[in-house]
């Protein structure tokens, strides 16, 4: 029987596919193919829509799409194409192709692309390149369903509340730019008090709290190329970003988060604080809320896994959280200490 967990990491892996890790090698011809050649070929596998066009260094020069050519230089518009054609080579019927991606691109990606073709050739086979040499064709309907099997596991596995990537997808994003040795920060971001004012002000409005702070995090991160936002749980959020943007990236979360704390507090803003209790039932005055935002970064440390970040970060979490208290406001703590 498979473990649930080891199952939810295979269903995963979709998640970080690239285009080229999907595409299918599908042999290619040279110009100087004969076109009767290229004609048994399509005839011969029905399943070869696109036929690439090689040059001497493995380029691609060209293509042969399947319904043009067999309507155009097989059949011919009076039928006689193939006797017409039978001797020429692929050279002199070929078309230029349509579309040439990079091994590497996402799928998300590649189909942007693919919508900016021409309407003619919106569902030629989409041919990959690897280290600028051909190395495979795939569909659109492969495209298509790869993506859409993508959209339904990041919906299985993102929080039902903010709609925000949950903790496999977050763990495969660090490992991901982990294993890339990619220099990055994450940021531990959470709301102080959250509990007393659950409590006090009841569950409907810590739900709005928890919305609205998930989507001032997630519009503010579209403006830095390279970020990713993820929802742990409860008030809990992290984000990952270049080690240059994260300090920005905070201060503005901080300072649009505030920007709502009266409608969170409604009458007690004015006061600045509320009477609520806490964790041992007792009554206590509560500051308005604030938030707790710890940095731990890879130019500081190096970091061999995501439980290994995890267990350094549990130090910089609390460290930012002490400060948070001790001067009763909005916090960034970024750890400055190298290994």
């Amino acid at each position: 029987m498979i473990n649930k967990v080891e199952q939810n990491k295979n269903e995963l892996i979709i998640l970080d596919l690239s285009i080229g890790e999907i595409a299918e090698r599908i042999p290619p011809i040279t110009s100087k193919t004969n076109i009767n050649e290229a004609f048994l070929r399509f005839m011969k596998d029905e399943k070869f829509s696109l036929i690439p066009v090689i040059d001497e260094q493995e380029r691609v020069i060209g293509q042969l799409n399947r319904i043009r050519f067999l309507e155009k230089t097989v059949l011919g518009k009076y039928g006689y194409g193939i006797h017409l054609n039978s001797r020429k080579c692929v050279c002199e019927v070929m078309e230029k192709p349509s579309l040439i991606v990079e091994y590497n691109l996402t799928l998300e990606e590649v189909s942007i692309l693919v919508q900016s073709r021409a309407i003619d050739n919106i569902y030629d086979d989409i041919i990959v390149n690897k280290d600028d040499k051909y190395f495979g064709t795939i569909s659109v309907n492969i495209l298509l369903n790869a993506i859409t099997q993508k959209a339904i596991m990041l919906a299985k596995e993102a929080n039902p509340l903010t709609g925000l990537p949950g903790n496999w997808v977050i763990q495969r994003e660090i490992e991901k730019r982990i294993l890339n040795k990619q220099h990055f920060d994450t940021v531990y971001i959470d709301i102080n008090n959250f509990k007393p004012y659950n409590d006090h002000y009841g569950f409907s409005r810590g739900d709005r709290v928890i919305t609205v702070l998930g989507r001032i995090i997630y519009e503010i991160s579209k403006n830095y190329k390279g970020t990713f936002v993820g929802h742990i749980g409860g008030d809990d959020f992290i984000l990952l970003s270049s080690c240059e943007d994260s300090l920005q990236i905070c201060e503005k979360i901080i300072e649009s988060f505030e920007s709502y704390l009266p409608e969170f507090h409604g009458d007690d803003f004015i006061k600045g604080y509320y009477i609520g209790k806490n964790r041992k039932e007792e009554e206590k005055l509560f500051g308005l809320l604030s938030l707790s935002c710890a940095i731990v970064s890879t130019e500081m440390r190096k970091i061999t896994s995501y439980a290994h970040l995890a267990s350094i970060s549990a130090d910089v979490k609390a460290e930012a959280k002490r400060r948070s208290k001790d001067q009763k406001k909005s916090i960034v703590f970024k750890e400055r200490r190298n290994d």
